[in-house]
């Protein structure tokens, strides 16, 4: 896996997020969003479901996974929590 990919990815779907927060915070706080190329690809009510299914969906792993809420959480690189 190309690590510089995998930041940049993460870093532009952070920007994207925080940009656009206002209007996933009503609908979906508390759950957690799979990015992929600055647009959210699902919402998921726990970080390991998100994980798996950007797993499955992206073999590349250019990814990433945010919650919503109205306080900043960046999830880093990879979540790999499962609750």
């Amino acid at each position: 896996m190309d690590l510089a990919a995998l930041s940049a990815e993460v870093d532009q779907n952070f920007d994207y997020f925080q940009r656009n927060l206002t209007q996933f915070l009503r609908p979906h706080l508390g759950r957690f969003a799979l990015l992929r190329q600055r647009h959210v690809v699902g919402f998921f009510d726990k970080p390991g479901e998100a994980n798996a299914a950007g797993a499955r969906q992206f073999s590349d792993g250019l990814y990433s996974i945010q919650q919503v809420t109205d306080e900043p959480v960046d999830l880093g690189l990879y979540s790999n929590a499962a609750y």
